[in-house]
């Protein structure tokens, strides 16, 4: 038996990795069957596709047909950043390249969910509460409305364990500050979640009219929050943790660090003498630019490496990143 054999027998047990797709609007009244089976088939060619530059083929992955979208379930030595990233970014592309030679009726916007947990196979199919959590989050109200406004037409959305233990992290290229808060209410589910749109830095788009939403069978007013400032004292303590780094704490290695940023943030940092002030400005400015804080510790990690500092650093980025739950 090959290798590919092997793994394409493979089954769930245990710890996965889970991806859904769903086509938006596939059984629109505008769309022919024949059309159907044109996006379908350009559905599956591209996540085969994008699948590959993570080391697998989708027939090497369990994966069952849904009719407008499919359930894939990865071995466990998939990484879930490579998902967020490089499989994302391929199958924005596939997306993107499908589009440009369609027609408006077989035009493809993909809404994709991505979670991990535990999954067991009984020989008819696959049960897993994180599993069926994942269904919810695909059918979330903001992921809809994420992918009805995206120009790059796919929109992801990833449960809190992924957020908590993955992006809010930076785990390999994954960005943070990509990714927005969200309610999802769906069914029975009521959670925290976080949506992403490939190439577009987040703006959280307008929620639906109460009207629409009705219509979908949605709970009107599910709008999304855009993250809030970081607090004063989450501001020091970042300062602090770059102090910590001794390059900072001289006026040439703050200088290096501020001559790595964009122009635009270079050039808008009022700089100061002293070093605690010095760095609250550099922080402070980062903070006011899309990105910027994903810039800071790039610049800091290109020229320290890595460290206990360094990591304290990353941690403390992350939870400014990170939008504060409700009541905390």
């Amino acid at each position: 038996m090959t290798e590919t054999e092997r793994v394409a027998k493979w089954r769930p047990q245990g710890a996965c990795s889970f991806l859904l797709c769903d086509v938006a609007g596939f059984s629109d009244d505008a769309r022919a069957d024949p059309v159907r089976v044109r996006v379908r088939k350009a559905m599956y060619e591209g996540l085969d596709r994008s699948l590959v530059v993570a080391g697998v083929r989708l027939d090497e992955c369990y994966h069952e047909d849904r009719g407008d979208g499919v359930m894939i379930i990865l071995p466990p030595d998939i990484k879930v950043e490579w998902l967020l990233t490089v499989v994302i970014d391929r199958l924005r592309a596939e997306v993107r390249h499908h589009n440009e030679a369609s027609s408006e009726a077989a035009q493809m916007r993909l809404r994709v969910a991505v979670n991990v947990g535990e999954a067991e196979s009984d020989g008819r199919g696959i049960v897993g509460t994180a599993l069926t959590h994942t269904f919810r989050l695909l059918d979330a109200a903001p992921l809809k409305d994420a992918v009805r406004d995206a120009a790059t037409g796919i929109a992801v959305i990833v449960s809190r364990r992924v957020y908590d233990d993955v992006v809010r992290h930076g785990r390999g290229q994954v960005d943070p500050g990509d990714y927005y808060q969200v309610r999802v209410e769906v069914k029975e589910t009521v959670d925290e979640a976080w949506v992403m749109v490939p190439g577009v830095r987040p703006v959280v788009p307008a929620p639906r009219s109460p009207a629409v939403q009705e219509r979908d069978g949605e709970r009107p007013g599910n709008a999304t929050v855009p993250p809030p400032e970081p607090s004063m004292a989450q501001k020091f303590q970042t300062v602090e943790d770059l102090l910590e780094i001794p390059r900072l704490r001289t006026e040439r290695g703050r200088d290096q660090l501020v001559g790595a940023l964009s122009a635009d943030i270079a050039g808008a940092v009022p700089r100061s003498g002293e070093a605690r002030a010095d760095l609250f400005a550099i922080l402070q400015t980062c903070l006011d630019y899309p990105g910027g804080l994903q810039q800071l510790l790039q610049a800091v990690q290109g020229f320290v490496g890595e460290s206990l500092a360094v990591r304290r650093l990353e941690q403390s980025i992350a939870r400014m990143l990170r939008p504060p739950r409700d009541g905390s």
